[in-house]
């Protein structure tokens, strides 16, 4: 059944933006220069990720959607009948029908989405789709504490909990920052719970560069689209046309992938009042996404507390999923 009674959890406004700003002043502020990637994703930048999804340089979703269709038969069979699903930054929601569709009578699924627009886009999808299945939405952001402790009040009356963390999200954070993102997942999962986890593993570095700086300069405009959400949002004066420009390398001793927004000319940049300068060649750091042999996150996954039950990869071993439970089991 959809579960219209429970709302959305949507914090004020003021609240949302503040922290945004704060972040990018914060941000900004600091020497090298970065920027969350976690705002990437207001409704343009959601839609845009979506574009690169499609991508033919960008194996990553396609990838991973073949391999949950492979295996989803095998993690039913692990996890068994009635369990419930909880997906930290569900984003689009659409690895996770392919879940759903291969699990035994899901009891319910707990999106937690910082976007507000693809949270409820999804959970109508979901809701038109998985029609007798309980949907319990929140907003909110899965590396805040405060909002990681609203989970476990809807989740503390279900015994099995699967907690469902694709698209290899987990690159996105330092090695010490995946591992404590690793062990917030198993505080979700509970005790006789699971975790799903998708990573992105080290290949050939061309293809990893190709997937981040594609021909139709899609990935380029949703690394700017970040320039233009503090422009509307926090009254910044960034030039996006002729200020920055889209950089992504390969960073070797880190093994990742990191994108940049790289100053085309020394300039001034006033954000919420705040004044900036930057020099010409001087870049913000936007996104890390690290890549990991099977041998680098199974470890990463023990010092968090969970050990790898079982672990699938596609034909060329591009990707991986690794399903996890708590060591104390």
């Amino acid at each position: 059944m959809n579960n219209l009674a429970e709302p959305i959890q949507n914090p004020a406004i003021d609240r949302t933006k503040s922290d945004f700003l704060l972040a990018v002043l914060e941000g900004l502020s600091e020497q090298p220069r970065s920027l969350p990637c976690k705002y990437f994703y207001d409704a343009r930048g959601s839609q845009l990720f979506e574009q690169i999804c499609q991508l033919p340089e960008y194996y990553i979703t396609r990838t991973e959607l073949a391999l949950l269709a492979d295996i989803g038969q095998q993690v039913a069979e692990q996890v068994g009948e009635g369990v419930s699903i909880v997906e930290p930054g569900a984003g689009a929601g659409q690895k996770v029908q392919v879940l759903l569709q291969a699990l035994l009578h899901p009891r319910k699924f707990i999106p937690l989405e910082i976007s507000l627009q693809a949270l409820e886009s999804s959970t109508r999808e979901l809701q038109k789709k998985f029609p007798r299945l309980e949907v319990i939405p929140h907003q909110g952001d899965f590396t805040d504490q405060k909002d990681l402790t609203k989970l476990p009040l809807v989740t503390e009356d279900d015994d099995r909990r699967l907690v469902f963390f694709p698209g290899s999200t987990i690159g996105n954070f330092t090695r010490d920052e995946a591992i404590k993102v690793l062990g917030n997942l198993a505080v979700l999962a509970g005790s006789t719970g699971w975790v799903l986890v998708g990573v992105d593993l080290l290949k050939d570095r061309q293809r990893l560069l190709a997937a981040y700086n594609d021909s139709q300069g899609i990935t380029a405009d949703f690394n700017k689209n970040l320039l233009l959400r503090i422009n509307t949002e926090l009254g910044g004066d960034f030039d996006l046309e002729k200020g920055f420009v889209h950089q992504a390398s390969f960073n070797e001793p880190a093994s990742r992938i990191e994108m940049h927004l790289q100053s085309l000319c020394d300039q001034q940049v006033s954000v919420a009042g705040r004044q900036f300068s930057f020099c010409q060649g001087e870049t913000i750091h936007t996104e890390n996404s690290h890549k990991y042999s099977q041998a680098m996150f199974s470890e990463m996954a023990g010092l968090a507390g969970l050990d790898v039950c079982q672990s699938w990869t596609d034909q060329n071993q591009d990707f991986a999923l690794f399903l996890l439970v708590p060591s104390s089991r």
